[in-house]
């Protein structure tokens, strides 16, 4: 079979398996990645290895660092840091949709994850106001401002896996960090929780954490990131995992020992559905790459569309049939990697044309768009309207960027 009817029905079965009967993605995308293999025609031994291959060599970009990441949450909110950066946020701020949208931002790249300060920060926010329209809003701008760090900030994974596979870094922060807060500062401005204000008495929070505690483990990982990165000779995937690891052990520490071992236990199993999904797209990445797939697609592509958007429309389709943005990242990066395409546009574009695809498409084979939904007890049109266009605009944007760059 030809690889790109064989790479149309994995991604179809992808949709289905993780949209439709909801089936967890690691063993949807591997099993994806030996359904490839197969039709494309490549030995068996060879798919698994190389299966096999894929997720190894993604575990050890991002397993350590994950792990780390999430050790590091569950011991800010076990040890009550979280309300504390929240009061701490509220100083620059009386506005919750500032607090809310900021605090997405700041933590998804320690914590190595998109959903992660959703889910802690969530419960905070619920009680800021008695309108629900206004309270979704703002768990809608947590999801967002995190999302926009996630894909648009090193060392967040998905620029991370972006350097690894190409082998490149240009530099990229003097450039994401602004935009994504000027992205962030009009979804706040637009979206309705701006209206919100802390003008009546707020429930006081006790605090059983010192500020200085309460910052550390998020300062830490992101101070030695950057000397790493000063250093000649140090790259993302060497000082990353040291990065994180020391946040965690610095988290764990600060709190009391009855919460250790709870905090440990339950960042680990949620890093290890994180670091399984990963895995799993590494392995179909790596499948896919392996193939002619990406010489036969940027051949068809480019006689449709110009060769150099080609990375953008690629992510906006494998976001839209699986919903996983490193996932995309992932499988993105690996096919255009085996192309001509690095070589004809600069690094920086590249990097942001598969960051901008990632965001555009935030719906049905989203599993941050239904958790939003639930959370925020919005109805599928609210949560659109609050969460999918306001990523589809900023990626769009995000792609403008790279289009000027070019």
């Amino acid at each position: 079979m030809e690889t790109l009817s064989a790479f149309l029905i994995c991604i179809l079965a992808v949709t289905i398996a993780t949209a439709y009967f909801r089936i967890p993605p690691f063993p949807v995308l591997f099993g994806a990645a030996i359904m490839y293999g197969i039709l494309a025609g490549l030995p068996f031994e060879m798919v698994i290895d190389t299966a096999s291959a894929g997720a190894g060599r993604i575990f050890a970009i991002l397993g350590v660092a994950v792990w780390g990441g999430s050790i590091i949450a569950f011991s800010l909110v076990k040890g009550g840091a979280i309300a504390k950066i929240q009061s701490d946020l509220a100083i620059i701020s009386r506005r919750p949709a500032v607090h809310a949208g900021l605090a997405g931002w700041l933590l998804a790249v320690p914590f190595m994850c998109a959903i992660t300060p959703f889910l802690v920060l969530a419960p905070l926010m619920k009680g800021r106001t008695a309108d629900a329209k206004r309270a979704g809003a703002l768990l809608s701008l947590i999801a967002c401002g995190s999302v926009l760090s996630f894909v648009l900030i090193a060392p967040a994974p998905v620029m991370v896996t972006l350097i690894e596979v190409f082998s490149t870094d240009p530099g990229l922060n003097p450039l994401t960090i602004p935009l994504s807060l000027i992205l962030l500062s009009l979804m706040i401005v637009l979206l309705p929780g701006r209206g919100i204000r802390n003008d009546e008495p707020q429930e006081e929070v006790k605090e059983t954490i010192g500020r200085a505690a309460a910052w550390a483990p998020l300062i830490l990982p992101v101070a030695i990131i950057v000397i790493g990165f000063l250093l000649p000779s140090v790259g993302a995937k060497a000082i990353l995992p040291v990065a994180l690891l020391a946040g965690a052990a610095l988290s764990v520490l600060l709190i009391t020992r009855t919460l250790r071992t709870e905090a440990v236990g339950d960042g680990t199993k949620h890093a290890g559905v994180i670091i399984f999904d990963l895995c799993g797209a590494g392995a179909l990445g790596g499948v896919i790459a392996a193939s002619s797939f990406p010489a036969d697609a940027a051949g068809l592509l480019e006689t449709i569309i110009p060769l150099a958007i080609i990375p953008f429309i690629l992510a906006c389709f494998i976001q839209t049939a699986q919903g996983s943005r490193l996932v995309t990242a992932v499988i993105t990066a690996d096919i255009i990697a085996g192309t001509a395409i690095p070589d004809l546009i600069p690094a920086s574009a590249l990097f942001l044309m598969i960051a901008a695809g990632t965001m555009v498409i935030s719906y049905a084979s989203d599993p941050f768009f239904w958790l939003v939904n639930r959370t925020a007890q919005q109805s599928v049109a609210e949560t659109v309207k609050t969460f999918t266009i306001p990523l589809a605009a900023a990626g769009c944007v995000v792609f403008g960027v790279a289009v000027a760059l070019i």
